[in-house]
């Protein structure tokens, strides 16, 4: 079982064969119209900063057990003024039963090709697009370009048919026209083996039909 389940925002729970995660968790009232769905106890909780659309912990059961995840970060900005604006941002790379997953948390700016050299050929790109808070469309173009991961999932943008999420001018719309190449999941999760061989865009279906 290797999995991702899409839990609204930025927010993602990783299920492994040998353990379960969840990334950027948000305090409910802290995104317009969305409350972090309840979960089972998890080995881990990783944030990719300390806001509190990112960092509630304390909604998360977290076991004693150590998690034997392998994960690492890449710090960069989280705005287009260095940090400046809205400090710092966690870039978190895991390797998820092989299948190298990467989430760009809350980056704000387009990142030099040096920094980027640790994503590249990633099998799952989980990135924001809202373009105020995060960059937007036409910047993931770019690093997208340089990436060239397999899968490019959307994060951290306005779903119109809930209204939830920060308003961002419809951001999505403005994405899918650059990555024409997408599919919508069916349900909230999507499952790593069954899409091994899949290249292109996914957006979990829920939040947009």
């Amino acid at each position: 079982m290797s999995k991702l389940v899409y839990l609204g925002h930025s927010s993602f729970l990783i299920q492994s064969k040998n353990y379960s995660l969840v990334i950027d968790p948000y305090s409910n009232n802290s995104v317009p119209n969305l409350s972090m769905p309840k979960i089972d106890e998890v080995d881990a909780v990783i944030c990719s900063h300390e806001h509190a659309d990112h960092n509630a912990r304390n909604l998360v059961n977290i076991k004693n057990n150590p998690c034997p995840v392998k994960q690492t970060s890449i710090q960069v900005p989280h705005d287009r003024d260095n940090g400046a604006k809205r400090g710092l941002n966690n870039i978190n790379i895991f390797d998820v039963d092989g299948y190298k997953v990467v989430h760009m948390g809350d980056t704000g700016c387009v990142l030099d090709e040096k920094i980027l050299e640790p994503l590249k050929n990633c099998d799952v790109l989980l990135a924001p697009i809202n373009g105020y808070f995060t960059i937007g469309p036409n910047e993931l173009k770019i690093m997208v370009n340089i990436i060239k991961p397999r899968i490019v999932i959307p994060m951290h943008y306005y779903m119109e048919k809930y209204q939830s999420g920060y308003m961002d001018g419809y951001m999505i719309d403005s994405f899918l026209k650059l990555f024409p190449s997408y599919e919508y999941l069916v349900n909230e999760e999507l499952d790593l083996e069954q899409y091994k061989d899949y290249h292109g865009v996914l957006i979990f279906n829920k939040y947009l039909q």
